[in-house]
């Protein structure tokens, strides 16, 4: 007699449940009988769903710890069904994102609410296949939630600074403590990759875990490492990140020493040539170090960056007792991660210093630099990236490597590391600065971000909300108000107010029909079109005859500005040489390219505007030779 399933042991049948899809389980399984029920009630079961159905969770839910702990302790089965909620309300509100412009920014808002709970799902969104109805859209608007989210990891991390700020300390507050400035330095320069990670690898918590790989293969290739010195530690660690590359820069040009990517920990650590900067070099040396148990930081001296690190109270660097009356002193020595695999002496240090023409003060400048000083001296490298690639005169083909992270990103990373840049001016700041320079500086600092994100980021709304008017209502000066019960940060809350105004109405259609014989437009939203004097290729994103479309009083839809004399159409375009969608060009200078076929008979600059393209399309339809609008309720004969 054949054998059935009911036959099998309870065991056997939730080791097949494995291989079976959680929502088959809930929805088939479990109504086979009241064995199966019970079966597919099974705690293990979920578990192992949890874990495998979902890579990201929020951090309230302390997922990790719950793995470690007590298999009772946790009610898998409504986690997992808590979790796949979650994620039907994450699908609904980024439909209808997709589907219409008016309340997308407060439908992006409760996305991001959601947090990590809503990544896996935003994730599988910004990776539809191409054969998507909507792809474009969908891609691009479900990585705008998930970059907002990754910002607001970031900018939590570096808000631990102004708890720090804010508490005293006293003579007796541990050396890392006071270095670390309540952040921990992996995570505070990993804040900046997240600015610019979009749908990739490498947040927060994978830097941390790449760091704790790269210090296990340390140790597994070094013999005798614990009776080692501090000096030998050091020096040993030194040449085995130079020897497997893991630090510096191959060859640099002074113009690929200015690359974005050299900027940023993440990107080196994951990158099989791990390119960085002197200060990222540094970075990730002290980070390994701390991991082997050593006291070291990163040394910012003027014009580069060495690692030191610091013996045990007491206790030499080559591991003998220090006389008594120096019991807590600590020895240090010197390291230039960047460049050698050797300590570096400490007189050439001095001379180095000196032919800067620094001549005293060199006890100062060789104390371990604190991280939110680090930080701030990425932010000026990041800048520096910025600036060179803006200024530089070369082909833009030939600027593209600078802020390119991966294949064909660049044009999205320009404005996001721009403004990580601006975020980490204005979270690195004491929560009551001691004097009013600082208090001036945070304040044009906070005027820059409120240009920024009004014309770039209005899905950063709450975040604003969230950290920036607080430490407003702090900072400003009281002679600043209005009046007394006036808030500082009064004028920033009518500017996200009326961001949330505009994001909620609808606004009155364009028909070509309405328009008069002598105002005809030639040319329509998702053309092709190279500019006839500048040769550059864009995309046109819509018209106006009465006007031009401007992002000056409305940073998510254009208005209407009138131009004395305009007896032309002008229309919006997004623009290949930065991938800006601001651009207004007269329709004399537009030349419609001709195009037929898949999205690789698109000019290159094209190619490179896809992921921003779908801000304003749907997909592009190569038979027709354009890309198809998405905004049907602005341009409706279109």
């Amino acid at each position: 007699m054949m054998a059935s399933i009911d036959d099998l042991p309870d065991e056997i049948v939730q080791e097949i449940l494995l291989y079976v899809s959680p929502e088959e389980t809930l929805t088939k399984v479990a109504l086979l009988s009241k064995r199966f029920n019970r079966v597919a009630q099974e705690p293990l079961l979920w578990k192992f769903y949890c874990e495998h159905s979902f890579k990201y969770w929020e951090s309230s839910h302390h997922f990790k710890e719950r793995l470690r702990r007590n298999l009772h302790d946790t009610d898998w089965r409504r986690l997992f069904l808590h979790r796949l909620g979650r994620n039907a309300r994450i699908a609904r509100l980024v439909d209808g994102i997709v589907a219409s412009r008016v309340s997308r920014l407060e439908k992006i808002e409760q996305i991001c609410q959601y947090g990590y709970d809503a990544k896996d799902y935003l994730l599988s969104q910004c990776r539809v296949p191409d054969s998507v109805e909507d792809v474009l859209a969908r891609r691009y608007y479900s990585c705008s939630a998930l970059d907002s989210i990754h910002r607001s990891l970031a900018i939590e991390e570096w808000a631990k600074y102004q708890k720090y700020a804010a508490r005293r300390n006293d003579e007796d507050t541990p050396n890392s403590e006071r270095l670390n400035c309540g952040m921990r330095l992996e995570r505070a320069l990993g804040a900046f990759d997240m600015f610019m990670l979009h749908d990739n690898e490498g947040d927060l918590d994978e830097i941390t875990e790449l760091l704790d790989d790269i210090a296990a293969r340390f140790c597994n290739a070094q013999d005798g490492l614990d009776e080692m010195t501090t000096r030998q530690k050091a020096i040993a660690l030194a040449r085995w990140l130079h020897s497997n590359n893991m630090t510096g820069l191959s060859d640099p040009t002074e113009q690929t020493y200015r690359y974005l990517r050299n900027c940023l920990i993440g990107r080196a650590l994951r990158d099989e040539h791990h390119p960085s900067l002197p200060i990222i070099s540094a970075a990730i040396y002290s980070a390994i170090a701390s991991r082997l148990g050593m006291e070291a930081y990163p040394c910012a001296l003027p014009n580069h960056v060495h690692a030191t690190v610091l013996s045990p109270p007491g206790i030499s660097l080559d591991g003998y007792p220090l006389p008594e009356e120096q019991a807590q002193h600590q020895e240090n020595m010197f390291l230039d991660p960047y460049g050698s695999d050797e300590e570096v002496p400490l007189d050439y240090i001095n001379n180095f210093l000196s032919r800067l023409g620094i001549h005293t003060g060199h006890e100062n400048l060789l104390r371990p630099t604190a991280t939110d000083l680090i930080v701030m001296r990425t932010a000026q490298n990041i800048r520096a990236s910025f600036t060179s690639f803006r200024t530089n005169e070369r082909p833009l083909s030939q600027l593209i490597p600078m802020i390119e992270l991966n294949r064909g990103d660049w044009a999205r990373n320009l404005q996001p590391a721009l403004y990580s840049m601006i975020w980490a001016s204005i979270m690195m700041v004491p929560v009551l600065p001691e004097n009013d320079e600082v208090r001036w500086d945070w304040q044009q600092d906070v005027g820059d971000l409120r240009t920024y994100f009004y014309e770039y980021f209005p899905e950063d709304c709450w975040l604003v909300e969230k950290y920036v008017c607080p430490m407003y209502d702090t900072f400003a000066a009281p002679t600043r108000r209005q009046h007394d019960w006036e808030l500082p940060s009064k004028r920033v809350r009518d500017q996200i107010k009326e961001i949330r105004r505009v994001d909620s109405e609808v606004k009155p259609p364009r028909r070509r029909s309405d328009l008069s014989a002598e105002n005809k437009v030639k040319y329509r939203v998702g053309q092709v079109f190279k500019h006839k004097r500048y040769e550059y290729h864009g995309l046109i994103l819509g018209w106006t005859v009465s006007g031009v479309s401007t992002w000056d009083d409305n940073p998510i839809f254009p208005t209407q500005r009138s131009w004395s004399n305009s007896s032309q159409p002008f229309y919006r375009c997004m623009v290949g040489t930065d991938g800006s969608d601001h651009h207004v060009i007269a329709e004399e200078n537009i030349e419609v390219v001709q195009l037929r076929g898949g999205p690789e008979v698109l000019p290159s600059e094209i190619k490179d505007l896809m992921p921003m393209a779908g801000k304003f399309f749907k997909r592009w339809d190569g038979e027709r030779g354009v890309f198809v609008s998405n905004q049907k309720e602005l341009f409706p004969e279109d």
